[in-house]
């Protein structure tokens, strides 16, 4: 007898997580704000709590219990009318509070958590109750503050112009092709199945199978240098099968292997703007501190380094002060 497939996990109606979803979604949907009145009827956790026998009371309770934890993850519900008779108050959520805050730094873990909270958040904000809440307000005659609460999302931005066509193709598992400039300068036509995007220390990079190499390639989105095209047999775009999770694991340790295995090691001067863009420490009084880091193209470490020239001296590789003083003399080159 063949096994019925496991049903893909949904939220409990009384998950309290899937009821502040609910309400966030409510609130934001609103300009105007909603009456408690209004959420009651609106928002399905709160009508699946009435329907079980919960009490006016336990059910107001409920709710100040929400804003509460609503508030003390950042998101800040008030009343614009709090002088209003009790039944007349309406809710809103502040303006600034998807704002990103100035001066906060973001690091390649924290933007691949960020896209997973922006898949997680686009799904459960368009298929959860959270969308039945939305529908009942439509019912009610509240217009939206927005054309659809996905405008709400984090998104994340980039400034290649190849990565949204990219990521599309990796998500409809289409071969694409796209011209290539290597650090030499020079400029090839790449045939690809696109696996996945990473970002590598701010840099985001491609991780494919090559059609034309025939073998696992990486490529950064920096050195792409055309509009990325989907390949196609005569009107039908090419697709390809997804690899499975154990493949595309692999691929994502080989990437992680060859960085553990280059090693770059510099001497900075003190005070200086290397001194701080590395952060070392203000406390130390040597003539200069050696440094050691792992990096992922040493072509790219060197244009990444040229600002610090006058501050570093280069321990190893040595390949990498050839590649800082070759990069100086195109420059002077180009400008002569």
């Amino acid at each position: 007898m063949k096994e019925k497939p496991e049903a893909a996990w949904q939220p409990s109606k009384s998950d309290k997580s899937e009821r502040l979803l609910q309400l966030t979604c409510a609130l934001l949907f609103a300009e105007r704000g909603l009456t408690k009145a209004e959420l009651f009827r609106s928002i399905p956790a709160y009508i699946e709590a009435v329907k079980s026998g919960t009490t006016d009371d336990s059910l107001n309770r409920m709710f100040e219990r929400d804003k509460t934890d609503l508030r003390s993850t950042g998101i800040q519900v008030f009343t614009p009318n709090p002088t209003a008779e009790a039944e007349e108050i309406c809710y809103v959520i502040a303006d600034d509070t998807f704002v990103w805050p100035q001066h906060s730094e973001l690091n390649a873990k924290h933007l691949q958590l960020l896209e997973l909270a922006a898949q997680v958040w686009s799904q459960a904000s368009l298929e959860s109750d959270a969308n039945q809440a939305l529908v009942r307000l439509k019912a009610l005659g509240i217009e939206p503050a927005a054309a659809d609460l996905i405008g709400f999302a984090p998104r994340i931005e980039t400034h290649e112009p190849s990565f949204t066509p990219l990521n599309t193709a990796i998500d409809e598992c289409l071969e694409v092709s796209f011209d290539y400039r290597k650090p030499s300068g020079e400029l090839s036509k790449r045939q690809v199945q696109p696996w996945s995007l990473q970002n590598i220390d701010g840099q985001w990079l491609l991780q494919c199978f090559d059609l034309g190499a025939k073998e696992e390639r990486n490529f950064l989105l920096k050195r792409i240098v055309s509009k990325v095209q989907v390949l196609k047999d005569g009107e039908v775009d090419r697709s390809f099968s997804k690899p499975s999770d154990e493949v595309l694991q692999a691929a994502s340790e080989d990437l992680q292997n060859h960085i553990r295995k280059q090693v770059c090691e510099l001497r900075v001067k003190p005070d200086s703007q290397a001194w701080f863009h590395f952060r070392l420490d203000d406390s130390l009084s040597a003539a200069s501190q050696t440094i050691s880091f792992n990096y992922m193209d040493l072509a790219l470490l060197a244009e990444e380094l040229r600002d610090f020239a006058m501050d570093i001296e280069v321990v190893k590789p040595r390949e990498l002060e050839d590649l800082i003083r070759a990069g100086f003399e195109k420059v002077a080159s180009d400008h002569a």
